[in-house]
């Protein structure tokens, strides 16, 4: 017998993640996006990144039409605009800076939001239980710079700030 629900969350919660903010453009070339931690960087050649979407969320029928998004990875001091995007809170860009992403449609790059993104196209579409699983290939991307904000048993943090340089082999 599979484990509940609430004992899957509590699991999957134990795992510190970054946070990502899916964008799409719907039928009418409005912005559309999400809050997600289902992510991954699937492969290199060819380069390859997967999202997986609840079928619940009102994004998904945007992006199964525009078969293209931006994966936009939040630094630290995004927390406001993850948990905006995490609500089924209307008109979520409104009042948000973005640039279009040329390489996926037009799709919303939030570069004052985030330490990088990578603007994809769709090649594969699964099923994945409640989820719809994209895998897209990256077009295009840069990387801004800045802290990564994770996700950790429901609460937001950046990453550490201070770590030691690791050590070097032969240094003195």
């Amino acid at each position: 017998m599979p484990v509940s629900r609430e004992l899957f969350r509590a699991i999957s919660s134990s795992f510190p993640t970054g946070v990502v903010i899916v964008a799409t453009l719907d039928e009418h070339g409005e912005p559309k996006g999400l809050t997600s931690q289902a992510y991954m960087g699937l492969s290199t050649d060819p380069p390859l990144m997967l999202i997986s979407i609840d079928r619940t969320s009102r994004t998904l029928p945007a992006l199964a039409t525009h078969r293209a998004y931006v994966i936009n990875f939040l630094k630290e001091g995004a927390e406001d605009i993850a948990t905006l995007f995490a609500s089924k809170a209307d008109e979520k860009f409104r009042n948000l800076r973005w640039d279009p992403a040329p390489e996926a449609g037009g799709a919303p790059i939030l570069r004052g939001q985030s330490l990088a993104y990578a603007a994809c196209r769709v090649t594969e579409v699964h099923d994945g239980g409640d989820h719809v699983i994209f895998i897209g290939s990256v077009e295009a991307g840069e990387t801004l710079g800045g802290t990564p904000l994770l996700y950790y048993k429901r609460a937001y943090a950046g990453w550490p700030q201070e770590r030691p340089a690791p050590p070097v082999e032969g240094a003195r």
